[in-house]
């Protein structure tokens, strides 16, 4: 995977808010579309206007701004550039990994595993990449340093948040592979409640809404008892990590393999037992044979009248089942995100 060189989807410095600040000159414009380039006062804007996107975009960004830096700022170029001299990079934006050979316009955010790592994306085929740009996230703690988030609410907040940081805008389709969909529902859930869109969500072999160990169990609920046994795992695998570093081996085999077992037991803990709120959104469940029965009832269950979800059920394992059903994935993923479109077409207000 090559990490920048060819990351053709993150816009240049400065010029990330302007995907956001675009629109909420269209928004305020009452205009189909505004170009990065275009003048506010060109397209119509007054005074009244002016005042009132203004504040449409302290309150997009958090910043504090006088009406008058539309003189100085009269384009959404112009514009993006003076908010990412105002606003700090997100600290959790060094996670979000440009995958190599994605040339598509639209992002698609793919949240990783349980181990956290980004490489899963790489595998993604030619046809994804070339109509869509993939950025994978990996996960905090997996590099040396680093405190992994404590809950799904801190993480999918991060998330959110860092993806918005690189591309500028909220993210509208976001995957996740096992545990990282439940974390793509919610991720999801912020970018409905940014933009009041519905967002397009891909789940690949997912574990249950509420499933306490992250796989299809006969008895699979948060007990008290559970809690504590997997409390224990995080503070077993914690020390050892620690214990190596401290004594400068952190970066042998055995160093790293225990920062990765540190991280999946945090991440399970953070997992354990979490049951995301439905909102109105589109879901494909992508499910291996042997978790498939499981999952496929538990998302359907778990949806309200809010969400729409199509459910796929191929034979095999989970464990291996992304590597060994790649074109068969991405084929449905491209179908499922195709006839979304086309629905948006069809149905441009639909809610």
């Amino acid at each position: 995977m090559n990490v920048r060189q060819r990351a053709r989807p993150v816009p240049p410095p400065g010029d990330g808010p302007a995907h956001a600040i675009a629109g909420i000159f269209a928004a305020e414009l009452k205009v189909p579309a505004v170009g990065f380039d275009d003048n506010f006062f060109d397209l119509g804007g007054d005074s009244l206007m002016a005042e009132t996107l203004v504040l449409a975009v302290q309150k997009r960004f958090g910043v504090k701004l006088q009406t008058s830096v539309l003189l100085e700022a009269q384009t959404p170029r112009e514009f993006g550039r003076l908010i990412a001299s105002l606003v700090p990079e997100h600290p959790a934006r060094e996670l979000i990994v440009p995958v190599s050979g994605s040339v598509g316009q639209e992002p698609i955010a793919m949240i990783h595993g349980i181990t956290g790592s980004a490489l899963f994306a790489n595998r993604f085929s030619r046809r994804l990449k070339e109509k869509y740009a993939i950025m994978a996230v990996r996960g905090m703690g997996t590099e040396p340093g680093e405190t992994p988030y404590s809950t799904m609410a801190e993480i999918g907040t991060n998330y959110f948040e860092a993806f918005t940081s690189v591309t500028g805008r909220h993210p509208e389709v976001i995957g996740g592979i096992c545990v990282g969909g439940l974390l793509a529902i919610e991720v999801g859930r912020l970018s409905q409640e940014a933009t009041g869109k519905r967002p397009a969500i891909v789940l690949i072999d997912p574990p249950s809404p509420g499933s306490a160990w992250l796989k299809p169990m006969p008895d699979d609920r948060l007990t008290e008892r559970r809690r504590r046994d997997i409390a224990r795992k995080v503070a077993y695998w914690r020390l050892l990590r620690d214990t190596l570093t401290t004594v400068g081996f952190g970066q042998t085999r055995l160093g790293r393999h225990l920062r990765k077992k540190a991280y999946k037991s945090a991440l399970l803990q953070a997992a354990a037992g979490f049951v995301p709120s439905s909102y109105p959104c589109d879901i494909l469940v992508l499910a291996s044979s042997e978790w498939g029965a499981t999952t496929v009832k538990d998302y359907k269950g778990w949806a309200s009248d809010k969400a729409s979800v199509k459910t796929v059920v191929m034979p095999g394992t989970h464990n291996k089942f992304r590597k060994a059903k790649m074109d068969a994935i991405d084929a449905e993923i491209l179908t499922f995100l195709s006839a979304r479109s086309e629905a948006a077409r069809e149905n441009p207000h639909r809610q």
